[in-house]
């Protein structure tokens, strides 16, 4: 275990704690994600400087971050795994002009990280006419998404100070960004198609893609 190491000649901060397990929440895929989910998992130590991290998440209508969601859509759900692998690289923080050194292998510091996803969109979207037919009355459209992907991420955990300023907390800080491939299959019961106007093509839109992709995120974590 890292001990915490403090005289007139060693200024040296040590991380004390070396938890097994941290548990985590994503607060900005509720915050920020159009798919908005609430989402938490666990981080587990397997190695000096390795680990591997799990996550799990939930998402309704009720979670929607636009109002034109929960206007145009009548129900969803949505499922969200991540796993990934983490090594850490062992660099922490050094501030020569205070005398301060904090070194740590797990679970603080800079990582990099392989990821798999996958996710699961169940969704009943209001359709309207605009052009009104007693034929073609006003309808819903279910919609099915499914996507996989995988990233390379690159991440720095910190810890949060105590009150005492040679001591770390347990609460940590998981701040990442990534880059990497999704593929995404989306089936509906219309046959109108979706609107793939714009820059971005709706992510609703029939039919199979595979698109770069691009991460980036903030955990809040404790270790035990």
């Amino acid at each position: 275990m890292l001990a915490l190491s403090a005289s007139a000649q060693d200024s040296t901060v040590r991380y004390r704690y070396v938890p097994r397990v941290i548990i985590k929440l994503a607060p900005l895929s509720l915050l920020l994600d159009p798919d908005a989910t609430l989402q938490a998992g666990l981080e587990v130590r397997t190695g000096q400087r390795n680990a591997v991290q799990g996550e799990i998440g939930f998402g309704h209508k009720g979670l929607a971050i636009t109002s034109d969601d929960k206007k145009n859509f009548a129900d969803w759900s949505i499922w969200r795994v991540r796993s990934e692998w983490r090594h850490y690289t062992g660099h922490y923080r050094t501030n020569n002009r205070k005398n301060i050194h904090i070194r740590s292998q797990f679970p603080l510091g800079n990582y990099l990280a392989i990821e798999g996803f996958a996710k699961q969109i169940n969704a009943t979207k209001n359709v309207v006419l605009y052009d009104p037919d007693p034929n073609f009355p006003n309808n819903q459209e279910v919609i099915n998404r499914f996507v996989w992907g995988s990233h390379v991420k690159w991440g720095r955990q910190i810890a949060i100070p105590s009150d005492a300023p040679q001591h770390l907390s347990r609460v940590l800080l998981d701040l990442y960004i990534g880059v990497g491939i999704r593929y995404g299959r989306t089936e509906t019961n219309s046959q109108m198609s979706t609107c793939g106007c714009g820059i971005i093509p709706s992510r609703f839109q029939p039919g199979n893609s595979i698109l770069p992709s691009l991460t980036a995120g903030l955990k809040i974590g404790i270790g035990l």
